[in-house]
């Protein structure tokens, strides 16, 4: 996946010294005619449901109703009274900004597109295999036991602490829908356990999208579904985040310190399908800049997934391959972002 690349701040900087701002989107930012963003998308409030309830045993049925249903209509839902604290949450933001305003020089200390990298400070998502590079730079850091160090004590004294602390936070989180994401389904907590896989890998990607000079020439993120168990997600004030529901697009309608919950690809492959992989993307705009940061969930490289023997039986049989997770992941690298979820052809 190396593809030494500059990055798009630093190209914007540079031309910002030139010229005083990025007066176009460079050619290889510019998405084929046939494969640019609408003009007009609705925008849509997703399920948001209070979870503090699933920490009372009275409460925790009703709520697993509400994640179950957001779960089958959605995949995608916000959640709110999470546990993670304001003030972590307000660090982070911070501390990621402290990060991408930093000279490129100490920025590009962590360049490298590769996904066996602990920290990895790259552009776009895989600009050797695209067609069109996204209109964003991206901070990785992965906790993939393995495969790498803990990238979260490899990162600069400016950002270590905050990205430590949310990290724990968002683990906890993590944990708990990873789980009732399942007992929706009808699994207790102790088959969860003794049938799936741990989501023992973690992989934070914090994009930054600067304003685009034409946001209908390219995307954000181009459209694709995530390849893990499921992703955690802190968007900013700044819409940008789109969904696809049947054969509609959603603009998902930022919450403030609400975290937005899609389910991935082996959630699907474990479910068989009863749970869906939702595709979705991420656009441009020409005035604000924005950010998310993303946790991606998964399993190790080692694990092999399919479909639970719950979700299985004589006259509803496995709709999906066993894959090794190590394997799918190469291949979603190696291909860059899919649209139609084509990733999941993998297990088909």
């Amino acid at each position: 996946m190396a593809c030494a690349v500059m990055g798009l701040q630093e190209m914007i900087e540079t031309s910002a010294e030139r010229a005083g701002q990025l007066q176009a989107v460079p050619d290889a930012f510019i998405r084929p005619p046939h494969d640019r963003p609408p003009s007009l998308v609705q925008e849509q409030q997703l399920p948001v449901i209070d979870i503090s309830g699933l920490h009372d045993p009275h409460l925790r049925p009703l709520v697993l109703q509400h994640i179950a249903h957001a779960c089958a209509h959605w995949g995608f839902f916000q959640v709110v009274n999470h546990g993670v604290k304001d003030e972590v949450i307000q660090e982070m933001r911070a501390a990621c900004w402290r990060f991408f305003n930093q000279p490129a020089s100490e920025r590009n200390k962590f360049k490298g597109q590769e996904n066996e990298l602990p920290v990895g400070y790259a552009t776009s998502f895989n600009p050797a295999v695209e067609i069109a590079r996204d209109w964003k730079d991206v901070l990785y850091v992965r906790d993939v036991p393995g495969m790498c160090s803990n990238g979260f004590d490899l990162l600069p004294e400016i950002c270590r602490e905050a990205f430590q602390q949310y990290r724990s936070g968002v683990d906890e989180l993590a944990k708990l829908l990873f789980e009732s994401i399942f007992e929706g389904l009808g699994v207790s907590i102790a088959s969860i356990k003794e049938k799936v896989p741990p989501a023992a890998r973690l992989v934070m990607g914090v994009n930054f999208y600067p304003p685009c000079p034409d946001p209908s020439l390219t995307y954000g993120i181009s459209p694709h579904s995530d390849v893990g168990y499921v992703t955690v997600l802190l968007q900013d004030e700044v819409p940008g985040l789109q969904i696809k529901k049947g054969e509609n697009w959603y603009l998902v309608k930022p919450l403030p310190n609400a975290f937005v919950i899609n389910l991935a690809d082996q959630i699907e492959i474990l479910s068989n399908g009863k749970y869906k992989s939702i595709e979705h993307r991420a656009v441009t705009n020409t005035d604000k800049p924005r950010m998310s940061i993303a946790c991606f969930y998964g399993p190790l490289n080692s694990a092999i997934i399919a479909p639970l023997p719950d979700f299985t039986s004589e006259n509803e049989p496995g709709r999906y391959n066993a894959v090794k997770y190590g394997d799918y992941v190469r291949n979603f690298y190696s291909k860059g972002l899919l649209p139609d979820r084509a990733t999941l052809n993998l297990a088909r």
